[in-house]
Protein backbone atom coordinates (compact mmCIF):
# COMPACT_ATOMS: atom_id res chain seq x y z
CA UNK A 1 0.00 0.00 0.00
CA UNK A 2 3.03 2.58 0.75
CA UNK A 3 3.48 2.21 -3.14
CA UNK A 4 0.20 3.41 -3.81
CA UNK A 5 0.41 6.62 -1.43
CA UNK A 6 3.79 7.38 -3.14
CA UNK A 7 2.83 7.72 -6.52
CA UNK A 8 -0.77 9.24 -5.16
CA UNK A 9 2.12 11.79 -2.95
CA UNK A 10 4.38 12.00 -6.72
CA UNK A 11 1.25 13.21 -8.74
CA UNK A 12 -0.19 15.54 -6.14
CA UNK A 13 3.60 17.20 -5.91
CA UNK A 14 3.62 17.77 -9.55
CA UNK A 15 -0.07 19.03 -9.37
CA UNK A 16 1.20 21.58 -6.86
CA UNK A 17 4.23 22.70 -8.67
CA UNK A 18 2.21 23.47 -11.46
CA UNK A 19 0.09 25.50 -9.66
CA UNK A 20 3.36 27.14 -7.36
CA UNK A 21 4.45 28.32 -11.08
CA UNK A 22 1.64 29.67 -12.64
CA UNK A 23 0.87 31.76 -9.56
CA UNK A 24 4.21 33.04 -9.52
CA UNK A 25 3.80 33.94 -12.90
CA UNK A 26 6.50 31.76 -14.01
CA UNK A 27 4.20 30.03 -16.75
CA UNK A 28 0.69 31.27 -17.96
CA UNK A 29 -1.90 30.71 -20.13
CA UNK A 30 0.12 29.85 -23.54
CA UNK A 31 1.61 27.74 -21.54
CA UNK A 32 -0.69 25.27 -20.37
CA UNK A 33 -2.06 25.11 -24.01
CA UNK A 34 1.48 23.80 -24.82
CA UNK A 35 1.53 20.89 -22.75
CA UNK A 36 -2.30 20.18 -23.48
CA UNK A 37 -1.19 19.88 -27.07
CA UNK A 38 1.48 17.63 -26.09
CA UNK A 39 -0.40 15.91 -24.13
CA UNK A 40 -3.16 15.26 -26.48
CA UNK A 41 -1.22 14.87 -29.66
CA UNK A 42 1.97 13.25 -28.99
CA UNK A 43 2.48 11.61 -25.25
CA UNK A 44 -0.62 10.31 -24.76
CA UNK A 45 -1.84 8.49 -28.48
CA UNK A 46 1.74 7.45 -27.69
CA UNK A 47 1.55 5.61 -24.47
CA UNK A 48 -1.82 4.24 -25.54
CA UNK A 49 -0.59 2.50 -29.30
CA UNK A 50 2.74 0.90 -27.60
CA UNK A 51 0.27 -1.08 -24.40
CA UNK A 52 -1.94 -2.28 -27.16
CA UNK A 53 0.80 -2.99 -29.98
CA UNK A 54 2.91 -5.00 -26.97
CA UNK A 55 -0.22 -6.69 -25.02
CA UNK A 56 -3.24 -6.90 -27.56
CA UNK A 57 -3.56 -10.45 -28.65
CA UNK A 58 -6.38 -12.64 -29.27
CA UNK A 59 -5.92 -14.62 -25.96
CA UNK A 60 -5.92 -11.34 -24.27
CA UNK A 61 -9.18 -10.20 -25.90
CA UNK A 62 -10.58 -13.65 -24.95
CA UNK A 63 -10.43 -12.89 -21.82
CA UNK A 64 -10.64 -9.32 -20.89
CA UNK A 65 -13.69 -8.47 -23.42
CA UNK A 66 -15.58 -8.52 -20.47
CA UNK A 67 -14.10 -4.74 -19.40
CA UNK A 68 -15.48 -3.44 -22.59
CA UNK A 69 -18.94 -4.76 -21.67
CA UNK A 70 -19.12 -3.85 -18.09
CA UNK A 71 -18.00 -0.03 -18.80
CA UNK A 72 -20.21 0.45 -21.85
CA UNK A 73 -23.14 -0.33 -19.49
CA UNK A 74 -21.60 1.41 -16.87
CA UNK A 75 -21.50 4.36 -19.36
CA UNK A 76 -25.63 4.11 -20.68
CA UNK A 77 -26.42 4.25 -16.34
CA UNK A 78 -24.54 6.86 -15.38
CA UNK A 79 -25.76 8.61 -18.32
CA UNK A 80 -29.35 8.38 -17.43
CA UNK A 81 -28.99 9.12 -13.73
CA UNK A 82 -26.53 11.81 -13.91
CA UNK A 83 -29.36 13.81 -15.77
CA UNK A 84 -31.52 13.21 -12.78
CA UNK A 85 -28.56 13.46 -9.92
CA UNK A 86 -27.14 16.89 -12.07
CA UNK A 87 -30.98 18.43 -12.26
CA UNK A 88 -31.42 18.15 -8.62
CA UNK A 89 -28.34 19.89 -7.91
CA UNK A 90 -28.07 22.70 -10.14
CA UNK A 91 -30.81 24.99 -12.29
CA UNK A 92 -27.79 26.29 -14.88
CA UNK A 93 -28.26 24.27 -18.13
CA UNK A 94 -24.43 24.17 -18.66
CA UNK A 95 -23.66 22.97 -14.98
CA UNK A 96 -25.49 19.91 -15.52
CA UNK A 97 -24.15 19.22 -18.32
CA UNK A 98 -20.52 19.43 -16.10
CA UNK A 99 -21.51 17.61 -13.94
CA UNK A 100 -23.12 14.55 -15.91
CA UNK A 101 -20.22 14.38 -17.29
CA UNK A 102 -17.65 14.45 -14.56
CA UNK A 103 -19.82 11.55 -13.01
CA UNK A 104 -19.34 9.14 -16.47
CA UNK A 105 -15.72 10.22 -17.35
CA UNK A 106 -13.03 10.45 -15.06
CA UNK A 107 -9.43 11.86 -15.67
CA UNK A 108 -8.47 8.12 -17.10
CA UNK A 109 -6.30 9.49 -19.62
CA UNK A 110 -3.68 11.10 -17.92
CA UNK A 111 -4.17 9.99 -14.08
CA UNK A 112 -5.38 6.54 -14.67
CA UNK A 113 -3.28 5.40 -16.87
CA UNK A 114 0.09 6.94 -15.16
CA UNK A 115 -1.20 5.27 -11.78
CA UNK A 116 -1.78 1.91 -13.27
CA UNK A 117 1.75 1.98 -15.03
CA UNK A 118 3.54 3.23 -12.24
CA UNK A 119 2.04 0.84 -9.25
CA UNK A 120 0.80 -2.57 -11.36
CA UNK A 121 3.18 -2.31 -14.54
CA UNK A 122 2.48 -2.84 -18.14
CA UNK A 123 -0.47 -5.62 -17.46
CA UNK A 124 -2.97 -3.76 -15.75
CA UNK A 125 -2.43 -0.35 -17.56
CA UNK A 126 -3.96 -2.58 -20.44
CA UNK A 127 -6.84 -3.80 -18.37
CA UNK A 128 -7.11 -0.03 -17.55
CA UNK A 129 -7.28 0.69 -21.17
CA UNK A 130 -9.54 -1.83 -22.11
CA UNK A 131 -12.21 -0.72 -19.65
CA UNK A 132 -11.75 2.92 -20.89
CA UNK A 133 -12.42 2.08 -24.16
CA UNK A 134 -16.55 2.82 -23.77
CA UNK A 135 -15.32 5.80 -21.71
CA UNK A 136 -13.02 7.12 -24.81
CA UNK A 137 -15.79 6.78 -27.37
CA UNK A 138 -17.99 8.71 -25.17
CA UNK A 139 -15.86 11.26 -23.84
CA UNK A 140 -14.80 12.41 -27.39
CA UNK A 141 -18.12 12.08 -28.80
CA UNK A 142 -20.93 12.85 -27.05
CA UNK A 143 -19.03 14.16 -24.04
CA UNK A 144 -17.59 16.71 -26.11
CA UNK A 145 -21.04 17.45 -28.04
CA UNK A 146 -22.47 18.01 -25.09
CA UNK A 147 -19.63 20.56 -23.55
CA UNK A 148 -19.33 22.61 -26.61
CA UNK A 149 -22.56 22.58 -27.32
CA UNK A 150 -21.72 20.76 -31.00
CA UNK A 151 -23.64 17.98 -32.78
CA UNK A 152 -22.54 15.08 -32.97
CA UNK A 153 -20.49 13.30 -36.22
CA UNK A 154 -18.34 10.29 -37.01
CA UNK A 155 -15.27 13.42 -37.08
CA UNK A 156 -15.55 13.27 -33.35
CA UNK A 157 -14.62 9.58 -33.30
CA UNK A 158 -11.56 10.06 -35.17
CA UNK A 159 -9.20 11.87 -32.23
CA UNK A 160 -5.55 10.90 -31.92
CA UNK A 161 -6.29 8.98 -28.93
CA UNK A 162 -9.09 6.31 -30.65
CA UNK A 163 -6.93 6.31 -33.53
CA UNK A 164 -4.04 5.48 -32.09
CA UNK A 165 -6.12 2.44 -29.77
CA UNK A 166 -7.34 0.99 -33.28
CA UNK A 167 -3.67 1.01 -34.61
CA UNK A 168 -2.15 -0.45 -31.62
CA UNK A 169 -5.04 -2.97 -31.55
CA UNK A 170 -4.55 -3.80 -35.36
CA UNK A 171 -0.60 -4.13 -34.76
CA UNK A 172 -0.79 -6.85 -31.79
CA UNK A 173 -3.34 -8.91 -32.82
CA UNK A 174 -1.77 -9.42 -36.37
CA UNK A 175 1.76 -9.10 -35.28
CA UNK A 176 2.38 -12.94 -34.73
CA UNK A 177 0.88 -13.73 -37.46
CA UNK A 178 2.94 -10.93 -39.76
CA UNK A 179 6.50 -12.05 -38.67
CA UNK A 180 5.23 -15.69 -38.67
CA UNK A 181 4.00 -14.87 -42.59
CA UNK A 182 7.39 -13.27 -43.33
CA UNK A 183 9.57 -15.90 -41.69
CA UNK A 184 8.16 -18.94 -42.99
CA UNK A 185 7.46 -18.03 -46.66
CA UNK A 186 9.84 -14.44 -47.19
CA UNK A 187 12.85 -15.92 -44.92
CA UNK A 188 15.35 -13.80 -47.35
CA UNK A 189 13.08 -10.07 -47.24
CA UNK A 190 13.65 -10.45 -43.74
CA UNK A 191 17.24 -10.80 -43.97
CA UNK A 192 17.24 -8.21 -46.29
CA UNK A 193 15.66 -5.90 -44.15
CA UNK A 194 17.18 -6.54 -41.04
CA UNK A 195 20.39 -4.44 -40.95
CA UNK A 196 17.51 -1.03 -41.41
CA UNK A 197 14.47 -2.85 -39.54
CA UNK A 198 16.01 -3.53 -36.33
CA UNK A 199 17.57 -0.09 -35.88
CA UNK A 200 14.26 1.72 -37.10
CA UNK A 201 12.52 -0.62 -34.39
CA UNK A 202 14.41 0.25 -31.35
CA UNK A 203 14.17 3.99 -32.38
CA UNK A 204 10.41 3.60 -32.11
CA UNK A 205 10.23 1.77 -29.37
CA UNK A 206 12.64 4.19 -27.56
CA UNK A 207 10.41 7.03 -28.27
CA UNK A 208 7.36 5.07 -27.34
CA UNK A 209 9.03 4.81 -24.15
CA UNK A 210 10.06 8.28 -23.88
CA UNK A 211 6.67 9.42 -24.37
CA UNK A 212 5.15 7.18 -21.75
CA UNK A 213 7.57 8.46 -19.06
CA UNK A 214 6.95 11.89 -19.86
CA UNK A 215 2.77 11.33 -19.94
CA UNK A 216 2.62 11.75 -16.01
CA UNK A 217 4.32 14.67 -15.03
CA UNK A 218 3.16 16.98 -18.03
CA UNK A 219 -0.43 15.70 -16.88
CA UNK A 220 -0.11 16.90 -13.31
CA UNK A 221 1.60 19.90 -13.82
CA UNK A 222 -0.75 21.04 -16.80
CA UNK A 223 -3.71 20.35 -14.03
CA UNK A 224 -2.04 22.49 -11.31
CA UNK A 225 -1.79 25.15 -14.02
CA UNK A 226 -5.24 25.20 -15.23
CA UNK A 227 -6.63 25.20 -11.70
CA UNK A 228 -4.81 28.04 -10.88
CA UNK A 229 -6.51 30.40 -13.05
CA UNK A 230 -9.71 30.23 -10.82
CA UNK A 231 -10.43 31.64 -7.62
CA UNK A 232 -9.96 28.40 -5.13
CA UNK A 233 -11.87 30.65 -2.72
CA UNK A 234 -15.08 30.44 -5.50
CA UNK A 235 -14.33 26.64 -6.28
CA UNK A 236 -14.15 25.88 -2.82
CA UNK A 237 -17.48 27.52 -1.79
CA UNK A 238 -19.90 25.47 -4.00
CA UNK A 239 -21.67 23.05 -2.22
CA UNK A 240 -22.92 21.30 -5.30
CA UNK A 241 -18.93 20.13 -5.95
CA UNK A 242 -18.36 18.06 -3.00
CA UNK A 243 -21.54 16.16 -3.63
CA UNK A 244 -20.28 15.38 -7.00
CA UNK A 245 -16.67 14.67 -5.44
CA UNK A 246 -18.23 12.47 -3.39
CA UNK A 247 -20.50 10.47 -5.79
CA UNK A 248 -17.21 10.66 -8.13
CA UNK A 249 -14.92 9.28 -5.51
CA UNK A 250 -16.76 6.99 -3.41
CA UNK A 251 -20.38 6.29 -4.60
CA UNK A 252 -19.70 5.27 -7.67
CA UNK A 253 -16.26 3.04 -7.78
CA UNK A 254 -17.82 1.34 -4.76
CA UNK A 255 -21.26 0.47 -5.96
CA UNK A 256 -20.12 -0.85 -9.23
CA UNK A 257 -17.09 -2.61 -7.98
CA UNK A 258 -19.52 -4.05 -5.21
CA UNK A 259 -22.22 -5.27 -7.79
CA UNK A 260 -19.02 -6.67 -9.17
CA UNK A 261 -18.07 -8.38 -6.51
CA UNK A 262 -21.56 -9.79 -6.07
CA UNK A 263 -22.09 -10.82 -8.99
CA UNK A 264 -18.73 -13.02 -9.41
CA UNK A 265 -16.62 -10.47 -10.98
CA UNK A 266 -13.87 -10.70 -9.63
CA UNK A 267 -10.43 -10.87 -11.84
CA UNK A 268 -12.14 -7.17 -13.33
CA UNK A 269 -12.27 -4.97 -10.37
CA UNK A 270 -9.44 -3.85 -9.86
CA UNK A 271 -8.87 -1.94 -13.15
CA UNK A 272 -12.22 -0.92 -12.67
CA UNK A 273 -11.68 0.27 -9.56
CA UNK A 274 -8.48 2.18 -10.86
CA UNK A 275 -10.82 4.08 -13.36
CA UNK A 276 -14.12 4.71 -11.52
CA UNK A 277 -12.28 5.94 -8.26
CA UNK A 278 -9.88 8.52 -10.55
CA UNK A 279 -10.83 12.92 -9.52
CA UNK A 280 -12.53 14.42 -12.47
CA UNK A 281 -10.58 15.50 -15.28
CA UNK A 282 -10.04 18.50 -17.25
CA UNK A 283 -11.89 18.34 -20.30
CA UNK A 284 -14.75 19.69 -18.65
CA UNK A 285 -11.88 23.14 -18.22
CA UNK A 286 -10.54 22.68 -21.84
CA UNK A 287 -13.71 21.69 -23.90
CA UNK A 288 -15.94 24.53 -22.32
CA UNK A 289 -12.82 26.96 -23.15
CA UNK A 290 -13.37 26.11 -27.14
CA UNK A 291 -17.31 28.52 -26.51
CA UNK A 292 -16.20 30.73 -24.03
CA UNK A 293 -18.13 29.19 -21.63
CA UNK A 294 -17.66 29.12 -17.67
CA UNK A 295 -15.01 27.05 -16.31
CA UNK A 296 -15.26 27.69 -13.36
CA UNK A 297 -17.59 23.96 -12.38
CA UNK A 298 -14.63 21.89 -14.20
CA UNK A 299 -11.87 23.70 -12.46
CA UNK A 300 -13.85 23.20 -9.03
CA UNK A 301 -14.42 19.55 -9.79
CA UNK A 302 -11.09 19.16 -10.96
CA UNK A 303 -9.09 21.10 -8.08
CA UNK A 304 -11.45 19.21 -5.10
CA UNK A 305 -11.11 15.81 -6.62
CA UNK A 306 -7.37 16.16 -7.52
CA UNK A 307 -6.81 16.78 -3.44
CA UNK A 308 -9.42 14.77 -1.86
CA UNK A 309 -8.41 11.68 -4.28
CA UNK A 310 -5.09 11.42 -2.48
CA UNK A 311 -7.15 9.92 0.50
CA UNK A 312 -9.77 8.54 -1.81
CA UNK A 313 -8.15 6.09 -4.34
CA UNK A 314 -5.60 4.06 -1.65
CA UNK A 315 -8.53 3.58 1.04
CA UNK A 316 -10.91 2.45 -2.37
CA UNK A 317 -7.83 0.12 -3.28
CA UNK A 318 -7.44 -1.53 0.34
CA UNK A 319 -11.32 -1.84 1.13
CA UNK A 320 -11.60 -3.84 -2.62
CA UNK A 321 -8.11 -5.88 -1.66
CA UNK A 322 -7.41 -4.64 -5.02
CA UNK A 323 -3.63 -4.13 -3.18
Amino acid sequence: MSAVFVQILLLLLFISLGYIMSKLGKVDNRHSKLLSSLGFYIFLPANVFKTFSNNFTVEYLTQKYPLVLISAVFVVVMFIAGKFIAKALTKDPYTRRVYEYSMISSNYGYVGYTLAQAIFGDTMLLNVMMFAVPLSIYTYSMGYCSLTKNKMSLKKLMGPVNIALVAGALVGLLKPYTVSFFVNYLPGFVEFIKPVGQPLLALIESFLNKAQGAMGPISMLLTGMVISEYSLKDMLSQKSVYIISFLRLIVIPCAVCGLMLLIGLKEFVTPVLIILALPCGLNTIVFPKLIGEDCRPGAALACVTSVLCCVTIPLCLWLFGAY
